[in-house]
């Protein structure tokens, strides 16, 4: 269902979180984790500080520049404000890095304190190279849009357009008036919460989710402890887009497929393959967004590609099939049958958000690899000082990870891909933890060995 605020609607239901969007703010309240969203852009030149500065201003006052206000009822839900300082903080350095460092000093940036709900949810910064070059980067909360949704918003504020922020600012209700109105949501709501926590009971699920099929041990190892925050190494590929495309056609790839087959192999090489056959699957998320007036910030359906890793290097024939049966249920989402769970989130304990999403990607048999294509990034987007740049990265972020999270997801890989001039840039993020953790030149080497198979000369930043 399609949760926005309509003219005319009652106050109480404007702006409140869409379920699945409270659905992942319980998981970040339960978890800590943070899923970040990184966009980066390199100049060979300086950046127009001027020119910056007008399309940070212009971002700040937009609907996309919001927090979380949780309710002050233990069963209300939390509702999109204004930050009451709009301002997005800028980072700026005057000392020059090694061109060399700079995934490392994103990754630093993308590590300062971020919060979707006290804020700030969106930090800025710039950093000069010894080279000439200057790299921007701008880092969000994934609490607050996906991946296209942010492109779209920094596109728009680039061009001077979107919404006006239509939030009223952070405490702005007061705590008496907050309570009636979200005591009227919470009735407005009875229904399908009701009809929510039957489908739970009887379908039993919190008992018997996610069951163990590993043979390989997943609880803590000896010496390690659970809480101990895991930095997931990282690397940039950037491949030449005539290249990619005739890779893919010598393949006999069809349209998109030659990334599925390469996260694919990818995956295989980490050891993320499914117990019961081998295969690989992978978490393609569909964009649902209609408009810059969608609030929702995860306006998109997660569907699994199964692909069978082998010879994938020689042809893609097997990604074009699983592309198809994936494009032909695309109406039908894979969240669907748990859907009808979520107006019961503000009922259960935090800790049934983590089951639900287990159950939801059913990560202790499937393996899940992320893959997402964000496709050719808009014009206006590489325009951040005015003037386009040379190249742009969009990245996933994972921070505040614990060996824990990682040890219940049995490891984690998320590939995002995107398309910007002659160039297609691959941001990876991977980790296992057996037989030893990856570290940053294992996953270098290994994406290398890849790449190899598939013929692809690319440059690797890591």
């Amino acid at each position: 269902m399609l949760e926005t605020s309509m003219p005319g609607a009652p106050a109480y239901t404007r702006h409140r979180l869409a379920w699945l969007d409270q659905l992942a703010y319980e998981l970040f309240r339960a978890t800590g984790r943070s899923q970040l969203m990184q966009c980066l852009w390199l100049y060979d030149r300086d950046v127009n500080l001027a020119a910056l500065l007008r399309t940070r201003e212009r971002f700040a006052a937009l609907s996309f520049n919001r927090l979380i206000e949780p309710s002050p009822l233990p069963w209300g839900r939390p509702r999109w404000v204004k930050p009451a300082v709009t301002a997005i903080p800028l980072e700026q350095s005057a000392d020059p890095l090694p061109r060399s460092r700079l995934l490392h000093w994103a990754n630093q940036h993308a590590r300062a304190p971020i919060d979707p709900v006290i804020g700030p949810a969106v930090r800025m910064a710039i950093q000069p190279f010894d080279d000439g070059s200057t790299a921007v980067s701008l880092v969000g909360s994934h609490l607050l849009l996906d991946g296209l949704g942010a492109v779209r918003a920094i596109a728009a504020a680039v061009n001077g357009i979107g919404l006006p922020s239509p939030y009223a600012v952070a405490g702005a209700r007061g705590r008496l008036s907050g309570c009636v109105s979200d005591a009227w949501q919470v009735l407005a709501d009875a229904p399908r919460t009701v009809a929510a926590l039957a489908r739970i009971a009887h379908a039993n699920w919190y008992k018997s989710a996610v069951p163990v099929l590993r043979s390989v041990a997943t609880v803590a190892e000896a010496g390690h402890e659970p809480s101990t925050i895991v930095e997931l190494p990282s690397v940039v590929v950037t491949v030449e887009s005539d290249a990619w495309l005739a890779c893919q056609q010598r393949l006999g790839g069809s349209s998109n497929t030659l990334l599925p087959g390469f996260v694919a192999s990818l995956a295989s090489r980490l050891g993320r393959r499914r117990l019961s056959d081998g295969a690989i699957s992978l978490l393609v998320p569909i964009n649902r967004r209609r408009g810059l007036d969608d609030e929702r910030a995860l306006a998109i359906d997660f569907h699994t590609m199964n692909v069978a890793p082998a010879g994938l290097d020689t042809s893609l024939r097997p990604v074009n099939a699983s592309l198809e049966a994936l494009v032909r249920g695309a109406r039908k989402s894979q969240t669907g049958p748990l859907a009808s769970f979520l107006p019961a989130i503000a009922w259960m304990p935090r800790s049934a958000a983590k089951t639900l999403v287990d159950r939801l990607f059913n990560y202790a048999s499937e393996l899940p690899a992320s893959c997402s294509d964000v496709g050719m990034l808009p014009d206006g987007l590489a325009r951040i000082d005015g003037a386009p740049c040379r190249q742009v990265l969009t990245r996933a972020v994972d921070v505040n990870v614990t060996r824990q999270d990682l040890e219940r997801s049995q490891g984690h890989l998320v590939v995002v891909a995107s398309r910007y001039g002659q160039t297609i840039s691959l941001c990876i993020e991977a980790c296992q933890l057996g037989p030893t953790q990856t570290t940053p030149d294992e996953l270098r080497l290994l994406v290398s060995r890849t790449l190899a198979d598939f013929g692809l000369d690319a440059i690797i930043d890591a």
